[in-house]
């Protein structure tokens, strides 16, 4: 459950449980000048305690309730979208989850350290499961360092 009191203004604190025997882990994620109006909101006139997302109002959003929202606006796009706009019907939260880390590392360059920071994803896993899109940008990073005839 994330609370008023996991925003910092600036960082938002996420918390879940992870492992056998599963424990407590948290994280902060920075936050971009959109993320952090929007938590704002969220936060303004809430008791540091409150949850900062519910199913009514009260009670803490719970995991099952997450996903039954992600098939529900799958469905939804895949109305109103033909062809290659339309998401897999077997998508999930995860499944963003994972073409977020890919489009970080591939499209954007990120560095796998700042993305694991971001993601609470370890580098051993990026590097298992995301290497084949760090070549690239790598190849990309190593050319910008070629000398240049004024530096030589």
């Amino acid at each position: 459950m994330t609370t008023a009191a996991d925003f910092d203004g600036e960082r938002l604190k996420l918390s879940h449980r992870k492992g056998r025997p599963p424990k407590l882990r948290s994280r902060y994620v920075v936050l971009d000048d959109e993320g952090i109006a929007f938590f704002k909101s969220q936060a303004k006139g809430r008791l540091p305690a409150a949850p900062l997302f519910t199913e009514d109002g009260r009670r803490p959003w719970r995991r099952d309730q997450w996903a039954e929202e992600v098939r529900k606006a799958i469905a939804a796009r895949n109305q109103t979208v033909r062809g290659p706009d339309r998401i897999p019907s077997d998508a999930s939260a995860y499944s963003f989850r994972h073409a977020r880390i890919s489009e970080l590392l591939q499209v954007y360059g990120v560095d796998p350290l700042t993305v694991g920071a971001q993601t609470g994803t370890s580098l051993r896993m990026i590097e298992r499961a995301y290497y084949k899109f760090i070549p690239s940008v790598m190849r990309e990073k190593l050319a910008a360092q070629k000398p240049t005839p004024a530096t030589e």
